[in-house]
């Protein structure tokens, strides 16, 4: 929240800093993807996703152990981890169910296509 190191990748960002999240030059290049993420738990938590018109289904789905693999995926996904993005997430961990928009690079995105 600082603005000292990056949101995405942790690494350290250039003087001056600012309040508030950023991201680094490296994180914020590149088209980025939107993409729905929803998760749902049932003897595990399973996470499925949608691209951006919420109807057309990616081939891969994950399976998770816990909840903190979730929020994980959340921050590598690009999920703004705000105060309001935070408790977002988990509320929805809370209920057992819900579903937050990710942006993804364009790498990010292929490995959910493959």
């Amino acid at each position: 929240m600082a603005g000292k190191i990056c949101s995405l990748c942790k690494s350290p960002l250039p003087a001056p800093h600012t309040y508030g999240e950023k991201r680094c030059a490296r994180c914020t290049s590149g088209p980025t993807r939107r993409v729905y993420m929803s998760y749902m738990l049932r003897n595990g938590w399973h996470c499925h996703f949608l691209e951006a018109d919420l109807k057309t289904p990616l081939p891969r789905k994950l399976n998770f152990p816990s909840p903190e693999k979730i929020v994980e995926t959340a921050e590598r996904g690009g999920y703004v981890m705000n105060l309001e993005g935070r408790q977002a997430l988990e509320n929805g961990i809370e209920k057992g169910r819900g579903g937050i928009w990710l942006l993804l690079t364009e790498q990010q995105y292929q490995k959910l296509r493959n």
